[in-house]
């Protein structure tokens, strides 16, 4: 009988299936072979004609005058030269010291002088291994290729954060190199308990993230959380902490962040102590911490150098400088607008004078100072830094200056904007948060006054309640309550009364301090 039109079509997807599978995987497997000519053209294939990609041809030495063909794989640029030269080529180019010819790979093998060398039957995974910066080797006769670690590329310096300057406490930050970010934190926990989980995101990029928590202090539900996260994103390519940190967070479609991120190893330290877990992407200096909360935005590493009182009311001005900056645009134009009587009666007079010449209502007024304030602010981040400092330094004194003399704005107006926008400087973490609050508070008071300013704060704060950071409550320990984790929240309280961890992040081990010497004061 023949088959009708539709089993035929069935038939022709569920062979392109099939095909489709064989192809991939070939993609993912291909045995060596025992020609070296055949794994050159099989490599090159893989590889592209690219001239980074380099094969050095040459020839083994051994005893009595034999030797054995071998090609070396690298990519230029990404291996040392001087080490490819002394460790690998010379001492294969030389006879041996064995009295009798010996083709054994391991007997060659024995000749190198590298610090990592593993045989890898998968043609494909080898030729993916040269990528990041490995050397392959590869011998006539031998079904397998020999891999080495020769990296050596230029990295950056270790330096201070500019994003997170402190007076007093360590100058180190975070590079580029996820060897060199790993062993900075090595050093300062120096336990056996330190773990470093390494898991490759993206098909194409193949980008190293590097999962750091302490076993015996971080709760393992968290730890396989994030790793599960990890292992199903499937990516054509990442390069940076920020990609992966919107492909695995909570809340993907909130304002608020709910992974942290910093770029100091001290800090990231202190929070693996905590049974934080941190991510760190090769090729990024932005470390990821989870579980995150709101307070940590307030917080800063330098509080635990600091004494304890100047710490407390400093954290409380950061908290004040939040609320300010948010809220001060809104409660002006809700004052002038809506509820007069909020004003101070001597301010009323001075107030009326400065607004009549100003054109504009007072809601757009506010604005454009907000827009121009925002524009002034980007480009003073992303001009060179020369231009950049007197970009925002100038700009605003000439715009607020001219805007004043040509009556276009009103001075009080010009006031309020800048103290809101300076506030926010005090919480730079979240800069880009407040800018969004503020425009939006501004906005719902500007239509409804006082009533919409009120509606919209407890939309946020109910917003913020029901966030969390991987299973844990973003708002802690306000909500839920936990009152233990008051002593370092909105104030910090002495070191010697700070005994045990958070109870707001899950742990295993809840007592940090177990004993202290009886010192008592003296009045």
């Amino acid at each position: 009988m023949k088959p009708s039109y539709i089993q035929r079509l069935l038939d022709n997807l569920l062979d392109k299936k099939d095909n489709d599978k064989v192809s991939d995987s070939m993609e993912h497997w291909q045995q060596f072979s025992t020609s070296l000519d055949e794994n050159v053209k099989m490599l090159e294939d893989y590889l592209g004609t690219s001239e980074d990609i380099l094969f050095s041809h040459f020839h083994i030495k051994l005893h009595h005058d034999e030797e054995i063909r071998a090609v070396l794989v690298t990519v230029d640029g990404m291996v040392d030269e001087k080490a490819q030269r002394n460790n690998i080529l010379q001492p294969l180019l030389e006879p041996p010291l064995a009295q009798t010819a010996n083709e054994d790979v391991e007997a060659i093998i024995k000749r190198l002088s590298v610090k990592q060398i593993q045989k890898e039957d998968n043609l494909v995974e080898a030729g993916k291994t040269v990528l990041k910066a490995h050397a392959l080797l590869i011998i006539d006769g031998n079904p397998q290729g020999i891999l080495m670690s020769v990296e050596d590329f230029d990295i950056r310096s270790i330096e201070e954060p500019d994003s997170e300057m402190i007076v007093r406490g360590p100058r180190e930050g975070f590079i580029e190199s996820l060897s060199v970010n790993l062993t900075l934190i090595r050093r300062r926990i120096a336990h056996p308990s330190l773990r470093f989980d390494t898991i490759e995101i993206g098909e194409y990029s193949q980008t190293k993230v590097a999962v750091a928590y302490v076993e015996d202090i971080t709760d393992s539900a968290i730890i396989k959380q994030v790793k599960n996260r990890l292992n199903e994103v499937k990516i054509d390519a990442t390069h940076n902490a920020g990609v992966v940190e919107q492909l695995i967070e909570d809340h993907p479609y909130s304002i608020f962040p709910t992974i942290g991120n910093t770029e100091r190893p001290d800090r990231v330290a202190s929070l693996l102590m905590e049974g934080r877990v941190a991510l760190l992407v090769d090729g990024d200096p932005v470390c990821l911490v989870v579980p995150f909360l709101f307070v940590e935005s307030i917080k800063n590493i330098e509080d635990d150098s600091s004494r304890p009182y100047y710490a407390s009311f400093i954290r409380l001005i950061r908290f004040l400088a939040f609320g300010l900056s948010i809220t001060l645009p809104a409660i002006y134009i809700a004052a002038v607008n809506f509820n007069k009587a909020l004003i101070p009666s001597d301010m009323v007079v001075p107030l009326t004078v400065a607004r009549e010449a100003v054109p504009f209502p007072l809601a757009l007024e506010i604005i454009i100072m907000t827009l121009m304030f925002e524009v002034v602010r980007e480009a003073g981040v992303r001009l060179p830094k020369q231009v950049g400092t007197a970009v925002s330094i100038v700009g605003p004194l000439i715009l607020g200056d001219v805007a004043v003399t040509s009556s276009l704005v009103g001075a009080p107006t010009i006031i309020i904007v800048s103290i809101s926008y300076i506030a926010a400087f005090v919480v730079v973490t979240m800069a880009d948060v407040i800018a969004l609050l503020r425009i939006f508070l501004f906005l719902a008071a500007s239509i409804f006054g006082s009533y919409g300013l009120v509606v919209a704060l407890l939309a946020l704060f109910t917003h913020m309640a029901t966030l969390t950071s991987f299973g844990v409550p973003y708002m802690a320990p306000f909500s839920p309550f936990y009152f233990r984790d008051w002593k370092d929240a909105i104030v910090r309280f002495p070191t010697r009364l700070i005994k045990k961890r958070p109870k707001s992040i899950p742990n295993k081990r809840s007592t940090k301090i177990n004993s202290l010497p009886n010192v008592r004061d003296k009045q």
